[in-house]
């Protein structure tokens, strides 16, 4: 029961015209303003255990320190051929014997165990504490943010979009609590790290620190600068694809307009070259990568071989030992990859806090108009009486236009007043005031003496009823849904609330009576149905004042009449302020007040108005009824018509509709043949949930499988992927080569890595030379890594965009060739269609890009690391090969949970979410019924089992952190132990233990990363099987066809015996054996109540359809037998809704003209559409830009740049589909001449609800259920008085 604002009524703000407005990012403190005492107490338990944990990583640099300088020694003593059972009593080189090394792994290796198991108890603590704390905060953070959002006024709601304000509900809240949990927790312990490896190095040499930290600044700037240029050719890919995916969205929410004027191979290119800057981009970006990758590896790689180069020497000179340079390179190399892993969570804290200065700002503005204050005056009896007092407005966004401009009126207790006036003249504005959606400027609106600015605020909105153009119901019962109009309401009160708005009638014979559910925003009823409820929802409080606005306008003439009937019945007793267009449904009113430019033009009763003939008469007679007599017209503003026959047809349609996106309810061809085309706005709900939780994969995975199953379709695979990227097979095979060398890496650094603690144990200039070539080692090796990294980064990449834009391309553009029905489809509704190009075409590079890279990389690297671990000691690389896997094991675990968990939380919140975002888009309907609390109640409730169940989890995801956490402790106290026991019965080598393990051991982490190819992969396999089915979609009209006649088209139409239904409802008949004939040059015009094949006969003739039964004859022959775009480009469309292209004005006449149109054609379309003097006084004429949808322009002018493109085209056959029903009175009778002229030797099919359009056509046929009950001209069909008549009579407001 929204209060609609007229076209110019409003301030209008087109999403490209907002400027983003700067918040205030929050402190890191404030982050946590909704902390209580006892969460603070958990934070710092959770601190302190997170510090633990970043210090034992240091702690195990000092442990591999110390086993590796065991190991040298016991190296350096086999070398020296000493009993390695016992060390000589009288060497004094070398006292070090079997047991001490034994004594000292064994020891060593249960500090490992101790500081594992202290690492799980202080990991699984830090993520217990932080976590539930978070849980705590969002949850109290998400109502208190709701509550703010209900509170604010209509005015703010005008700036701030309802798509905008669901967004920081959800997306917002979701970073703040990302940057508030276990991230942070994560923070504290890698900084922890950070420091505690740095202070170790310190301490034990900090010459040798210095010299691994030189390089560091060098790789801090090439990474910085790198990354600016990866943002940079990141945000130009994510712009330009923004362009493509603007153009798909653009072209799927318009593809009948689009199939209409032959635009597809227009719109094909369009797109396809908008893909090509953003491929170009996405490339350099993949260089970027790869060069970076090459930068950090060089120079990470040569870092270590320069502590090598010096520490080598100072172990040689003696002042320094092994256990020392280990200790420096362990605790440099853990603490580097603890800063490296904090960045993205230092990023992560940093979008917090953004998301937190957005959201926060809302919750503490104070509105002007506050929708929770509990001051102000109540009355204590409330009369009726209005008044407004020299009243001033205009729009906040808008100061400088006046909407109000000294209105003055009064309105009696009980008495009716009507607003009437073209669009923009403060008609609804006068009706929000009296809401106090928004306070006057100057002057002042009273009720019974009251200045309502005084009175409090909810008993105001309590005492005012409202019934709206576009009534919102909310997504539940019809008997739920009327008590929402009163607290406390019984079911009796409900019943006669519904006699009273003659809704009782067709609710009893619904299955569920008044128990039915109207679905979202009353999808489930008629416009008929959902006005009658909402006036019964108004009535059941009883309202002293009732304002009607629009409350008729957008219904047939059937429905107009039953629902205008409850709207007299409903004001008897109360003073009514209506709004109207149709000023038939006004005639009664003891007051009628003509608006012009915010000014009163005139004021008084309908007869006296008339009698004046001023503004009102103009009005009045511009919307009457001319009968046509001996070939003159004559107006006939006040004659008396016999009544027609009282018949009152009622059709209780009360069915399952489908579901289909928003975008395709604004196509240009809109019927209420078609009735699932209502419920477009389930699609948004439904949308903006779904695209909120699609940023975890496996709920993106879940929405493709949903679709697949929907589709019919079956998963791809591997092959059938590769098979399709056959001309990107070379630059892969060059990317496999690069990323299988890569993987021989880590194998072979640490075949390096034991060399040197072999050098270690050797001397005099053989330990310096050797210690020198194998430091230089190292800088090869971040050579050969960088170089291979690049490669693989920069190839793989190239050919997986250059596979992906070729895929998105081919998809658009066999989308394009299919015919309507195919759209009609809820599985292939606009938002499915462009969430596939825009997300499944990448989801599928996810087969064939890095990640199958860092595959290849991890198989080449475990099959290198195992050749090397069973060549050096077999026993010690089948217990590495038994325990490693674990430490995967464990971090996949963790990773699954959380990934679980968030998952189900999400679910949990769906339903709050669908509460909140009903709210928000409704909110005029919410404050004007008062029902903020009852949704903040509802709100809650949904909140809570998602924060219990959030809760239960914290306590579950702590000890799998913990686990994840500590078990390389105990594999590698484990791998130790064995391998001392090998070095001590003599079975291996001590030098040849520690390369089978550690070639193991850092192989394990590239295992990891080609773990994360698999995620993507069955992501890919289904994306695949989705866009491959898309690909692979043959249609019943093909577009592209060349097939079929060519004839030239006269314009003779005949539909003999047509039969159809949608194939949506193929149990339903829209037409049921039409029977209807239209000769060249000729004006058909049909009516008929919603819904009785009207549009669908249009549909027909634009082989939008093929018919079931019958045919359709265009000049002797079969419609079918014509080729299709021969055809539509012989015909011509307008609709009640024109789409316009984000393009020229000019662009927008000439759409889908493949020939070249001359300047003067386009200027002669546009004087017929008089639509030239309005183009050609605009500062870039032809050339001005209109926006998306033409929002910048009004209906009006859309509605003539629609005719003149129409027109330009010289079209045979002209199909004008309510061209002016949507228009104000002043705005339709412009286009109505520009419609007559536009008819003129062309055969021509209208369709309207406003009879008085239509009254000179040729041939008016009245359909209903799919049949032409009667036809002639209009003085026939008027003479016979049948249905034609009945029609006529309601529109005029007779009975």
């Amino acid at each position: 029961m929204t209060v609609k604002k007229a076209a110019d009524d409003s301030p209008k703000n087109s999403p490209k015209e907002e400027k983003a407005k700067p918040t205030n990012e929050s402190s890191l403190f404030n982050l946590y303003r909704y902390a209580s005492k006892c969460d603070w107490v958990l934070l710092a338990i959770g601190a302190i255990c997170a510090v633990v944990s970043g210090c034992g990583m240091p702690f195990m640099a000092i442990l591999f320190a110390q086993i590796s300088q065991s190991f040298v020694r016991i190296t350096q003593v086999l070398n020296a051929g000493t009993d390695v059972t016992s060390a000589p009593s009288n060497t004094t080189a070398l006292p070090y014997t079997m047991e001490q090394f034994n004594e000292e792994i064994v020891k060593y290796s249960l500090i490992f165990v101790g500081i594992g198991i202290l690492m799980f108890i202080t990991a699984s603590l830090q993520v217990i504490t932080f976590l539930r704390v978070c849980e705590n905060m969002i949850h109290r953070l998400r109502a208190d943010f709701f509550k703010a959002v209900l509170r604010q006024n209509i005015g703010w709601f005008d700036e701030n979009q309802s798509g905008t304000l669901t967004s920081k509900l959800f997306d917002n809240i979701e970073r703040i609590q990302e940057g508030t949990g276990d991230k942070v927790a994560q923070l504290i312990q890698q900084t922890g790290q950070f420091i505690c490896g740095l202070i170790v190095a310190f301490v034990y040499s900090w010459k040798l620190t210095l010299i691994m930290m030189s390089l560091t600044p060098v790789m801090v700037l090439s990474s910085a600068f790198i990354a600016k240029m990866m943002a940079k050719a990141a945000a130009r890919e994510s712009a330009k694809y923004m362009r493509a995916g603007a153009i798909a969205e653009e072209v799927l929410t318009s593809v009948r307009t689009v199939i209409a004027f032959n635009g597809q191979k227009f719109e094909a290119a369009r797109y396809n070259d908008a893909l090509l800057g953003s491929k170009r981009d996405s490339i350099m970006k993949s260089f970027y990568m790869g060069f970076g990758m090459f930068t950090s590896l060089l120079v990470t790689f040569g870092s270590y071989g320069l502590a090598f180069w010096i520490g080598i020497v100072w172990v040689h000179d003696g002042e320094m030992d092994p256990a020392t340079v280990m200790a420096v390179f362990f605790s440099v190399l853990l603490g580097s990859i603890a800063l490296g892993q904090a960045g993205p969570n230092f990023a992560v804290i940093g979008t917090a806090k953004g998301s937190a200065g957005a959201v926060y700002e809302i919750i503490d503005r104070v509105p002007e108009i506050d929708a929770y204050s509990e001051e102000g005056e109540i009355l204590s009896q409330v009369k009726g009486n209005i008044e407004f007092h020299d009243v001033h407005f205009s729009y906040a966004s808008r100061p400088d236009i006046k909407i109000l401009n000294g209105v003055s009126f009064k309105a009696k207790a009980g008495e009716t007043v009507a607003l009437v006036g073209s669009s923009g003249c403060g008609k609804s504005t006068s009706v929000n005031l009296m809401l106090r959606y928004y306070d006057a400027v100057g002057g002042r609106v009273t009720l019974d003496g009251h200045d309502i600015t005084k009175l409090n605020l909810r008993k105001l909105r309590k005492i005012i009823g409202v019934v709206s153009q576009e009534p919102i119901l909310f997504n539940c019962t019809i008997a739920d849904n009327v008590k929402l109009g009163k607290d406390g309401a019984t079911d009796k009160e409900v019943v006669d609330a519904c006699k009273m708005s003659n809704a009782h009638d067709f609710i009893s014979k619904l299955p569920d009576g008044y128990k039915t559910m109207v679905g979202e925003r009353g999808a489930q009823l008629s416009g008929g149905q959902k006005q009658r409820i909402a006036i019964a929802r108004t009535l059941i409080s009883n309202p002293k004042v009732l304002l009607l606005d629009e409350a008729t306008s957008a219904l047939d003439a059937e429905s107009e009449s039953i629902v205008q009937a409850a709207l007299d019945k409903a004001g008897k007793g109360r003073t009514m302020l209506i709004v109207a267009h149709r000023l038939s449904t006004i005639r009664n009113a003891d007051k009628i007040i003509a608006l012009k430019s915010g000014n009163i033009e005139e004021m008084g009763s309908h007869a006296e108005l008339m009698a004046k003939q001023g503004l009102y008469y103009d009005l009045v007679t511009a919307q009457q009824f001319t009968d046509a007599v001996d070939g003159s017209v004559a107006v006939t503003t006040e004659r008396q018509i016999s009544k027609a026959s009282n018949r009152k047809i009622e059709r209780h349609v009360f069915e399952r509709q489908s579901t289909r996106s928003i975008r395709s309810r604004l196509s240009s061809f809109t019927s209420g043949d078609v009735p699932f085309s209502r419920v477009g706005s389930i699609a948004l709900t439904n949308n903006v949930v779904e695209e909120m939780i699609a940023e975890e994969d496996d709920i993106e995975k879940d929405r493709m499988k949903a679709e697949l199953k929907m589709e019919g379709a079956q998963e791809s695979n591997f092959l059938q992927i590769i098979k399709r990227a056959r001309p990107e097979w070379c630059m892969m095979a060059v990317a496999a080569t690069f990323s299988i060398g890569q993987g021989a890496v880590f194998p072979l650094f640490s075949l390096l890595f034991t060399e040197i603690l072999n050098t270690f144990a050797k001397t005099g200039d053989e330990q310096i030379s050797d210690g020198r070539i194998w430091s230089i080692m190292f800088v090869v090796l971040g050579l050969v890594q960088g170089g291979t990294a690049l490669g693989s980064l920069f190839f793989f990449g190239y050919s997986a965009e250059k596979f992906t834009n070729r895929l998105r391309s081919l998809t658009f553009n066999n989308i394009l060739r299919q015919d309507v029905a195919y759209f009609d489809n809820p599985t292939h509704a606009s938002g499915k269609i462009c969430t596939r190009l825009a997300s499944d075409a990448p989801n599928i590079k996810a087969a064939m890009d890095y990640r199958l890279g860092s595959l290849l990389q991890a198989v080449s690297g475990l099959i290198v690391s195992l050749i090397i671990a069973f060549i050096f000691s077999w026993k010690m690389a089948l217990l590495a090969i038994g325990i490693f896997p674990f430490g995967l094991i464990g971090e996949v675990f963790r990773g699954r949970f959380e990934n679980s968990a968030h998952r189900d939380s999400t679910k949990l919140l769906e339903e709050a979410g669908k509460v909140a975002m009903e709210a928000i888009e409704n909110v005029r309907t919410v404050q004007a019924l008062t029902l903020e609390f009852k949704f903040l109640e509802k709100f809650d409730n949904f909140l809570e089992k998602p924060h219990r169940s959030s809760l239960t989890r914290a306590v579950i995801q702590g000890p799998c952190y913990g686990l994840a956490n500590s078990i390389y402790y105990f594999l590698y106290a484990s791998s130790f132990l064995f391998g001392a026991y090998l070095v001590r019965i003599g079975d291996t080598q001590s030098m040849n233990v520690l390369r089978s393990l550690f070639a193991i051991g850092f192989s394990s982490e590239t295992l990891g990363l080609g773990a994360l190819y698999f995620p993507g992969y069955r992501k890919a396999r289904t994306a695949a099987g989705l866009l491959f089915k898309m690909l692979n979609e043959e249609p019943v009209i093909d577009s592209y066809s060349e097939g079929g006649a060519k004839p030239t088209i006269s314009g003779n139409i005949t539909f003999n015996s047509v039969h159809f239904a949608y194939p949506q409802r193929p149990g339903i008949r829209v037409l049921k054996g039409l029977q209807l004939t239209v000769q060249k040059g000729k004006t058909l015009a049909l009516v008929g109540p919603s819904g009785c094949g009207k549009s669908t006969v249009i549909g027909l003739l634009e082989r939008f359809y093929n018919p079931l039964d019958g045919t359709v004859m265009v000049d002797g022959s079969e419609l079918k037998s014509i080729n299709p775009a021969h055809m539509r480009k012989n015909i011509a469309l307008v609709s009640q809704e024109p789409v316009l292209f984000d393009c020229s004005i000019r662009e927008n006449i000439i759409y889908g003209l493949t020939e070249s149109v001359t300047e003067e054609k386009i200027l002669e379309a546009a004087r017929l559409a008089n639509i030239h003097s309005f183009v050609s006084g605009l500062p870039e004429g032809y050339d001005t830009r209109v926006g998306e949808k033409g929002t910048q322009l009004s209906g009006g002018q859309k509605q003539r740049i629609a005719i003149a493109r129409a027109l330009v085209r010289d079209p045979h056959i002209l199909l004008l589909d309510e061209a002016t029903s949507a228009l104000d009175t002043e705005s339709e009778k412009i286009v109505q001449e520009a419609l007559d002229r536009a008819r003129e030797g062309r055969t021509c099919v209208v369709i309207a609800h406003r009879l008085s359009t239509i009254i000179n056509s040729d041939v008016i046929a009245v359909v209903r259920n799919g049949v032409v009950v009667e036809q002639g001209s209009h003085q026939e069909l008027m003479a016979q008085k049948g249905a034609y008549f009945a029609l006529t009579e309601k529109q005029n407001g007779k009975s």
